[in-house]
């Protein structure tokens, strides 16, 4: 349903763009009164999910593809305007980035499958909601968001012909009326995608359910006591990261998405709108697609990334820090340091660094320098080979892959409270506490001794001496640390509840 740039004329897009705007506005406004420090990491996360969902092109006979959109999901949970707000973001981000969906026709796109489809499928499930059953509920809710949001997508696109065309009656736009749009669109979508969206949102807001106390609203959405950690929640969404090249199974292109040689081969001519439109933005990574990487590796970077600027965005929301917005960028982490080391384009990496360096905030200089130390200490023997071997390419793509894995790590050691994040675990709490309690006994313990040498020396000890004192050093810190490893396992077992 993402109609590309050159499909709809000035006279629809820009009362679309009229209508949209002041919604945004109230949207945005919205969202930051509405959803709390709780709330939006989980919203974070469902917008990624709703991103990856829209990857996965569902063939159908006829020749076609579709996806679901997740819209349904997020208003039934966040309410319609959580869901409007976080549709509309995924789209821009598509359109943009990858070139799925056109600018000129991005209001149209966000009213369509964010506006229509969050607030009907709110709508619907509270119609509804005590008067059948609730897994009906969600999936009707879900069926009935798609499918109007199919609607408005057909009739936008259906009457192109009658509004738009040369003195010669040619269509200027989108050739086919709604004769044809309204079947081929709404059809397919009552029969496959809106019951792929049906059953998106009846397990979504089912498995939510689990794990989360949504109450009479979004504003009440607590973590439940009982289910208190969400990385599950977190391993869904890898999973189906995993499952993402399935998006590209299908190499046949949704209803009226087509290229230009479509038109060409069918029509025998390019309506002069979509020859001219078509060309007025370039995405830089357009079709989901990198260069010199396969397509499925480049779907799976797409996502990622895609992944990783969505939790960037929803984070300047959030005004305090929040363990869950912790544990949602740890596996932001994971992926990003999977999507750096598999990629070798240097934009790609270089946007993850970048985003990187603006979440440093007044710790910039102390990573940006620590990092530059490790890379000089690490590499160099490598850079200097690459350089010896004039390899340029290598040597920069290798330099910069280190330094944006290295900064990333700092950064997460630095911000995140690893403790929290590992609670669901207490081997890898203790594991986290032992050696964190070891590395601080150490530095104690070092500098204890290196005061109490410097009260008792006066002059320069000799070198055998040197290493008696070492010894001794090594000797006291093994004791303080199997101390410590008695006292931190004697804690661990007196509160651990079997």
């Amino acid at each position: 349903m993402h109609i590309p740039d050159g499909y709809v004329s000035p006279k629809v897009f820009v009362p679309f763009y009229l209508l949209f705007i002041p919604l945004f506005i109230k949207g945005i406004k919205k969202l930051r009164q509405q959803l709390d420090k709780e709330v939006l990491p989980l919203l974070s996360s469902l917008t990624a999910l709703s991103f990856i969902i829209m990857m996965f092109n569902i063939p159908i006979p006829g020749g076609t593809s579709g996806h679901a959109l997740g819209a349904a999901l997020i208003a039934i949970i966040f309410g319609p305007w959580a869901g409007f707000m976080a549709i509309c973001f995924v789209l821009l981000l598509q359109a943009l980035l990858f070139g799925d969906g056109g600018i000129t026709t991005y209001a149209i796109n966000a009213m369509a499958m964010g506006y229509v489809a969050s607030f009907s499928g709110y709508y619907t499930y509270k119609l509804l909601k005590n008067k059948v059953s609730e897994k009906l509920n969600y999936f009707f809710s879900g069926w009935v968001s798609i499918v109007l949001a199919s609607v408005v997508v057909a009739i936008v696109l259906g009457i192109e012909p009658y509004i738009a065309k040369s003195a010669s009656g040619v269509p200027v736009y989108f050739p086919y009326g709604l004769k044809i749009t309204l079947p081929a669109i709404v059809g397919s979508h009552m029969l496959f995608f809106g019951i792929a969206e049906g059953i998106f949102t009846l397990f979504g807001v089912s498995y939510f359910k689990r794990y989360f106390d949504i109450g009479q609203g979004y504003k009440t959405i607590r973590v439940k006591k009982e289910n208190s950690d969400i990385f599950l929640f977190f391993f869904v969404i890898l999973l189906i990261i995993l499952l993402v090249p399935l998006g590209i199974i299908t190499e046949n292109p949704a209803w009226g998405e087509w290229n230009l040689s479509f038109f060409h081969e069918s029509l025998g001519f390019i309506p002069q709108g979509i020859k001219h439109f078509s060309a007025f933005y370039s995405a830089p990574l357009s079709g989901y697609s990198l260069p010199g990487i396969s397509s499925v590796a480049s779907y799976y970077l797409s996502a990622i990334l895609s992944i990783f600027i969505t939790t960037f965005i929803f984070y300047l929301f959030s005004r305090k820090r929040n363990i869950l917005f912790d544990k949602l960028f740890f596996v932001n982490y994971l992926l990003v340091i999977f999507a750096v080391v598999v990629s070798s384009n240097l934009y790609f990496i270089s946007s993850f660094l970048i985003i990187a360096l603006l979440l440093s905030g007044k710790d910039f200089f102390r990573l940006l320098w620590r990092t530059l130390a490790a890379i000089l200490v690490f590499n160099l023997l490598s850079s200097v080979y690459f350089i010896i071997t004039k390899n340029y390419p290598t040597l920069i793509v290798f330099n910069l892959r280190t330094f944006t894995i290295l900064y990333f790590t700092l950064l997460v050691g630095k911000k995140l409270n690893l403790f929290a994040i590992f609670s669901f675990s207490p081997f890898i709490s203790y594991t986290l506490t032992l050696a964190y309690s070891q590395i601080t006994n150490y530095l104690t313990t070092y500098q204890q001794m290196k005061q109490a040498l410097d009260s008792r020396i006066v002059k320069k000890i000799t070198l055998l001496n040197s290493y008696h004192i070492l010894g001794y050093q090594i000797s006291l810190f093994i004791k303080k640390s199997i101390e410590n490893s008695k006292e931190i396992m004697q804690a661990v077992n007196s509160r651990t509840i079997i």
